[in-house]
């Protein structure tokens, strides 16, 4: 399956002939040389993403076969453990001190639990602080970076600096350069 472009995959082809010493002697230093590493670049693109969809494609299929292997096989374990855990609380009701049972391949057990405590946050913090109980509510604390930009000035050495002129301690500015963006058209 070859649905890539015919020029892209004429690019491609050419470049896998060129001699890696000749690669690295290239350089782009015209109009024409700048738009000959275009089509280059936008090929590799196309075939990327050809190879992304075939791959994609391929992952699907096996992602979907783990899925319909793992619910057979979720199905089957549910059924086990159902029979397993009536056989438990049959014991139990004939002997209400039986706590466990083990063989070669497995063994079942009683174990206490604590009770669960379901909340609410929502109504639960609303509640509490209406009531008084303020101090039950934890508040967490993080700074509000958008209004320190707007408050704080940065010096040309990368220090933030409060109204007073006095450095602000946990941050530090990191002047970068321009970055070089290359958007190969496909």
């Amino acid at each position: 399956m070859n649905s890539l472009n015919p020029l892209f995959q004429a690019e491609l082809d050419e470049l896998e002939q060129q001699e890696q010493e000749e690669r690295q002697r290239f350089t782009v230093d015209s109009l024409d040389s700048l738009n000959w590493a275009f089509r280059k670049l936008a090929a590799l693109e196309a075939k990327g993403a050809e190879v992304n969809k075939l791959a994609d494609a391929e992952v699907y299929r096996i992602e979907d076969y783990r899925r319909r292997e793992h619910e057979k096989l979720q199905r089957d374990k549910d059924f086990f453990q159902a029979l397993v855990a009536e056989y438990a609380a049959r014991r139990r009701e004939e002997d209400p001190k039986f706590k466990s049972e083990k063989t070669p391949y497995g063994a079942i057990s009683f174990k206490k639990q604590q009770p669960k405590w379901n909340y609410n946050d929502q109504d639960l913090v609303s509640w509490l602080n209406e009531r008084g109980y303020d101090h039950l509510v934890r508040v967490k604390w993080e700074p509000s970076k958008t209004d320190i930009k707007k408050a704080f000035t940065v010096n040309e050495s990368g220090v933030v600096i409060d109204a007073n002129g006095e450095p602000v301690e946990g941050i530090h500015v990191e002047y970068r350069g321009d970055e070089v963006v290359i958007k190969p058209e496909v």
